[in-house]
């Protein structure tokens, strides 16, 4: 197993372990592999992304921030999946969630939030 380490001179990011998939792996393994062809002249679009709805809120919310806040550094759209549903801010039956009443329909506020922000 990895081993954690603790550096408080690092106060971003104080604890590590030799396989951490954090905000910089997202960017090595998702993002950079595709400026290449932008450099070519290729527009990039993120489609079709979310998480299903067995994935824990928290975990979800602090990925998805992550993936946002990568794709706005590259400068690329993107698209949720799904706006209604298992992936969505709408009826996504989120066990994990406090959803607020929206037209007949369970919002969840936190997810819409962070969207809105990005």
């Amino acid at each position: 197993p990895p081993q954690l380490q603790y550096r408080p001179e690092t106060p971003e990011n104080p604890f590590s372990v030799a396989d951490i998939r954090d905000r910089n792996w997202l960017w090595r393994e998702t993002i950079s592999p595709w400026q290449e062809a932008e450099r070519e002249g290729m527009a990039v679009l993120v489609g079709e992304w979310g998480a299903y709805n067995h994935t824990p809120h928290d975990v979800m919310l602090a990925w998805a921030e992550d993936s946002l806040k990568n794709w706005q550094k590259a400068g690329w759209g993107w698209a949720l999946w799904n706006f209604r549903g298992p992936f969505g801010i709408l009826d996504s039956e989120r066990d994990d969630v406090e959803y607020e009443d929206f037209r007949g329909h369970q919002l969840d506020r936190k997810l819409l939030e962070l969207l809105q922000r990005y």
